[in-house]
């Protein structure tokens, strides 16, 4: 196995020379120019067929040494066909400067001065130049660095003349200076490849998970539409002999064609009756729950009173609330607020708060139906009960579906957990948001809150005159 550190490392050599084949084309053309220009300068001091052999000989080398790179994909090659590539170019890399550094001793005119600065000047330049291009890649640095080093330095030093042995002096200080330039441009370079191959990992990592997660949103959504039409057929198919049991029960219990012959009949024909009803309430809950998560909610907005609806939510809870001596009220400003919502679910999610509620109070306790409108316009009606509360850890629960409370029914009833999820779902639907604050024997406050949107204009200002 290859240990990570190797693999980092030929990662960063394909990075490192992909990047410098990549920057090869500006000078595809300048560079064969500039060495048939040195060319005609040489022609001063040499026979032209000397500077045209020696020209062809630059071009020839380094056109070799670009079209290698050129006509190869690192990214693309095994690490044998990278290994064998990358040896191939610094192998003409080096060929290619050795027909540069060929140019001093070539052409060099011993005691001719603008000569031998010409010379020195282009290798100079040329040293830079290199310098600054292969710098991305060390096999590359070290093969343009040392081979034109080596005549830049050499050659005034082999004169024996105390001027050029000078100028040889500074140019080995040069050489070395570009030898540490370089590598610092290596090390920064290396850096910024890592950066730049960890953002392109980054992005075709981000770019997969999308796939994935578009593929997974398909699947939900035809899961979905599978569910909506499943619980459809069946809301058909269990609410029509539901329907059948509930009546067939009740004409059981009244007893309309005559006595059943033995109280026990009679006992069953109530279980019958409750279990059925029970059923349904769960189908409806169900069914309501699923359009809601599938976003089918249809809401038929109208002007709604919320006074109008407290009491009737009143109303219908208050047979039970007085059989077991809790007491009922509604805490509304004398003008109730109205708004744009739909009558059915606003009935609705209040009175499964209420629902709750009356489950969760104990005898002598109150219940109380409220709804007001802020300073800033918007809407809060909710239900505050003196039941038994509910700690932390139950309230951060209790609005996910199928999720009930520890606390114990005071009725008995444990329920479907879908209540508190269904009204979620509808404030949800009108734009609002609903909190629960509570404590354990000090009762639930259940409020929903409503934009000012929806509150019809008309009321909102003899509502902050009487509120």
């Amino acid at each position: 196995m290859i240990p990570p550190a190797d693999i980092s490392c030929r990662q960063a050599e394909r990075s490192q020379l992909g990047y410098f084949v990549q920057n090869m084309s500006p000078t595809a053309y300048m560079v064969p120019m500039l060495m048939c220009g040195v060319a005609g300068i040489l022609m001063f001091w040499a026979p032209p067929w000397a500077a045209l052999v020696w020209a062809l000989a630059a071009v020839s080398s380094y056109l070799a040494f670009y079209f290698t790179c050129k006509r190869f994909n690192p990214a693309k090659a095994t690490q044998t066909q990278f290994d064998q590539w990358a040896r191939r170019v610094a192998v003409l890399n080096t060929i290619s400067e050795a027909v540069w550094a060929s140019m001093v001793i070539w052409f060099w005119v011993p005691g001719d001065v603008l000569n031998n600065a010409f010379l020195l000047g282009v290798m100079a330049a040329h040293l830079a130049m290199a310098i600054g291009h292969s710098s991305i890649y060390l096999p590359l640095l070290y093969s343009s660095l040392f081979v034109p080093a080596a005549a830049l330095v050499l050659r005034p030093l082999s004169t024996g003349d105390p001027m050029l042995m000078s100028v040889g002096a500074v140019a080995a200080l040069y050489t070395y200076f570009l030898l540490m330039m370089g590598k610092g441009i290596n090390r920064t370079s290396t850096a910024m490849l890592a950066l730049r191959d960890e953002k392109d990992a980054l992005i075709h990592k981000l770019e997969t998970e999308k796939v994935v997660a578009e593929e997974e949103r398909s699947r939900a959504e035809e899961a979905s539409q599978t569910k909506s039409a499943f619980l459809a057929s069946i809301s058909h198919e269990l609410r029509t002999p539901l329907n059948a049991i509930i009546g067939f029960s009740d004409v059981m219990r009244a007893e309309t064609f005559g006595a059943l012959g033995h109280d026990n009949y009679k006992q069953y024909a109530d279980d019958i009756h409750g279990s059925g009803r029970h059923l349904l309430s769960l189908i409806d809950d169900i069914l309501d729950l699923a359009r809601i998560e599938a976003g089918r909610l249809e809401l038929d907005e109208e002007p709604v009173d919320l006074g109008e609806i407290a009491q009737e939510c009143l109303r219908m809870i208050e047979i039970s609330a007085t059989n077991r001596g809790i007491k009922l009220r509604a805490d509304m400003p004398k003008h109730a607020p109205r708004i744009l919502a739909d009558n059915r679910a606003v009935r609705q999610l209040w009175l499964n708060l209420a629902s709750n509620a009356l489950k969760f109070t104990d005898t002598g306790g109150q219940i109380t139906l409220f709804a007001n409108i802020t300073e800033t316009g918007t809407i809060r009606f909710g239900v505050d009960d003196t039941g038994c509360g509910m700690d932390a850890d139950e309230l951060a629960k209790v609005m996910d579906a199928f999720t009930q409370g520890n606390s114990r029914s005071r009725t008995g009833e444990r329920g479907t957990g879908l209540g508190l999820a269904i009204v979620s779902g509808l404030v949800q639907a009108h734009g609002g948001e609903i909190t629960l604050e509570s404590a354990v024997g000090r009762g639930t406050r259940a409020t929903v809150t409503l934009p000012r949107a929806r509150l019809i204009i008309n009321e909102l200002a003899p509502l902050r005159t009487i509120a």
